[in-house]
């Protein structure tokens, strides 16, 4: 009989819950060395080695390389299965930003701060429609019919724009129901990616990776917000960018400004996908 091996990750309440209860077979939707995912009713949930930017659906491992995976997984006691290893959660965290009373008054973060990043912020304009960015940064709901899906991988610019928007909104206690409805009708009706609609989902309860809720929390600090932001926009392609312009429109930076486009150049995470369903 081979011997098991168990790894011990951190995630959230959410998550959690996913992946409590009785054993059941799983999909295994997309992998690779650093994450891979499982689709649990329709959430894709992660899991995710050490140096993977941290989803708030995933569950974090301090392996450097996660195990190779096959087409399917088990899910149930609190533990996600594949080959001999169990990615067991040891450890809940919150990646939920927490109420910024204030935030919306904080000094703003002025355009062309950040010269070395305004490629990638200009990758994002570059994929969207300016009058839809100026919808969302009037918090229409119109705005989302135009964004959501927009842009390539699993998770489209787009949805990380509206992400960063729902989260920041959230927040500073500002208004963000009628886009958050808006938002959760389309991906009912399966506008968008399965791992970008799970994190649209999550942004919508105000939880989001971590490079974005320092930015958040500098700010309502009073802090220089330069080296949060600077490891905020390295995510990804351009992910961190569109969560950056999000959360400047919802707060009415100068960040949200045009920047010169250019054509982007967009991939997605160290994963294949095997499977969309």
């Amino acid at each position: 009989m081979t011997a098991r091996t168990t790894v011990a990750a951190a995630t959230s309440p959410w998550v959690a819950e996913r992946v409590a209860g009785p054993p059941r077979t799983v999909p295994v939707v997309a992998r690779g060395s650093h994450a891979a995912y499982v689709d649990v009713g329709g959430a894709w949930i992660g899991v995710l080695a050490a140096r993977a930017v941290w989803l708030p659906c995933g569950l974090r491992t301090t392996r450097l390389v996660l195990p190779e995976a096959g087409d399917a997984a088990v899910v149930g006691g609190g533990s996600v299965s594949w080959g001999r290893y169990d990615v067991r959660v040891r450890r809940l965290v919150d990646p939920g930003v927490p109420r910024l009373p204030g935030l919306e008054r904080s000094e703003p973060v002025p355009a062309g701060a950040y010269a070395a990043y305004d490629d990638s912020l200009a990758a994002v304009r570059a994929e969207l429609p300016e009058a839809a960015l100026s919808r969302l940064a009037d918090g229409a709901p119109a705005a989302v019919d135009a964004l959501l899906g927009r842009g390539g991988g699993l998770t489209p610019v787009g949805d990380d724009v509206l992400a960063g928007w729902l989260v920041t909104r959230r927040a500073a206690g500002r208004p963000c129901g009628r886009v958050a409805d808006a938002v959760e009708r389309e991906v009912a009706a399966g506008r968008t990616a399965p791992l970008s609609a799970t994190l649209l989902l999550r942004a919508a309860v105000g939880e989001t990776i971590p490079q974005l809720r320092d930015v958040l929390q500098a700010r309502h600090a009073g802090e220089s917000v330069e080296p949060a932001m600077s490891r905020l926009l390295a995510v990804g392609h351009t992910s961190g960018a569109g969560l950056a312009l999000g959360s400047a429109l919802a707060l009415d930076d100068p960040l949200s400004v045009t920047f010169s486009a250019r054509p982007a150049n967009v991939s997605v995470e160290d994963v294949t996908v095997t499977r969309v369903v």
